[in-house]
């Protein structure tokens, strides 16, 4: 299995499907995030965010009590914020591999969707 990435629009798009594979992303994500600030945009890793109902969740899954922990509130980001960086990261394809590349793809189509229906977004983690 693995750790993959993936974008959480903030309302459904009908007949768009959402899902991507994000395994590839979620392996690269520091060498990208280090791409990101040298080209001067905002990492990726600074997309993600949580419903704190499903930190809290995920935690008890874990056998941690979440009760007395503050859980930050979930952040959304525009989809231009997104694409920004997105786009930044595919024309520097430089060390990228096949899979990196086509999960960047994908989040450049999911974003671009959501530009359009004037969605917010974030990315979450599935582990």
């Amino acid at each position: 299995m693995g750790v993959a990435y993936f974008i959480v629009l903030e309302r459904e798009i009908e007949g768009v499907d959402s899902f991507m594979d994000g395994k590839c992303l979620a392996r690269a994500t520091d060498s990208l995030d280090q791409v990101a600030r040298d080209l001067g945009v905002c990492p990726l890793s600074d997309f993600f965010s949580i419903d704190p109902e499903h930190a809290a969740d995920f935690l008890a899954d874990e056998g941690v009590d979440s009760d007395n922990i503050e859980l930050p509130a979930l952040q959304q980001f525009s989809a231009e914020e997104g694409l920004t960086t997105v786009r930044a990261l595919l024309g520097h394809s430089a060390g990228q591999t096949e899979g990196v590349t086509d999960d960047l793809q994908e989040c450049e189509r999911l974003l671009n969707l959501a530009a359009k229906h004037g969605i917010k977004w974030h990315f979450e983690v599935d582990y």
